[in-house]
């Protein structure tokens, strides 16, 4: 089929053939990770044996009643002046309940920052992690791709996020005001899967200040230190 502005759509058809009559298939677009996968993983990392540098917290509750769940990382048995001085890192992942490539990341970030690596009890010691490990889990659930149970696509609705059709939005940024009153946000990542963009990448927000490369520094440095990231493909216009 010919696009207007040139070019064309494709569509790809395929056929499935089920092996039992009246038997319950699911079709998943991307590797699935489910919200039980996620609520798993938290349960498991967050224990009375890993109370001194995790815990766990209802971030608030969705449209369909369900647990928008968040995570505290930091060092928890330091003295309260070293803790107050950290600065915060905030990751969120799934907005897009269709892209369960950022649970896995998710999923690996989660299970590192409570290592006993080296790199990881600095990061504990030197920074306050709040992660938001499944920001939509009432569309992970139903199974959509990219909306809530709202209709809406909520990485559209961060501006002026409504409490009642979006109360995910709202909670994490109500949560990032009541952070800067205490400490500094030195760093903010939500994690995506892209539908056609291939290798992993960051985007980032314009920023015409004095510092408008400042936003660069991590994913330059990210590239540096790993051959699976690409600076290349990373988008600062945003």
């Amino acid at each position: 089929m010919k696009k207007k502005g040139g070019g064309f759509y494709y569509t790809l058809t395929f056929q499935v053939n089920f092996k039992y009559n009246d038997d319950e298939v699911y079709l998943a677009h991307c590797f699935p990770y489910t919200y039980s996968d996620c609520c798993e993983l938290l349960n498991r990392l967050c224990t009375s044996d890993t109370k001194d540098k995790i815990r766990k917290t209802v971030l608030c509750k969705t449209l369909a009643g369900n647990d928008c769940e968040m995570v505290i990382i930091t060092n928890f048995m330091s003295r309260p002046e070293d803790i107050a001085v950290r600065s915060a890192v905030i990751l969120t992942s799934r907005v897009h309940p269709g892209e369960s490539n950022a649970s896995f990341i998710m999923h690996g970030t989660l299970e590192y920052l409570v290592s006993d690596d080296e790199g990881a009890k600095y990061l504990r010691d030197h920074y306050v992690f709040k992660i938001v490990p499944m920001l939509n889990p009432d569309g992970v659930i139903v199974g959509n791709y990219r909306c809530s149970l709202s209709g809406l696509d909520l990485n559209r609705q961060w501006i002026a996020p409504n409490s009642k059709t979006c109360p995910e939005n709202y909670s994490v940024k109500l949560m990032m005001r009541k952070t800067l009153e205490s400490r500094e946000i030195l760093f903010y990542c939500d994690y995506h899967g892209h539908s056609r963009q291939k290798n992993l990448f960051m985007y980032g927000c314009s920023n015409v200040k004095a510092d408008r490369l400042k936003e660069r520094i991590f994913p330059l440095l990210f590239n540096k230190n790993t051959e699976h990231f690409s600076f290349n493909n990373c988008n600062f216009i945003v």
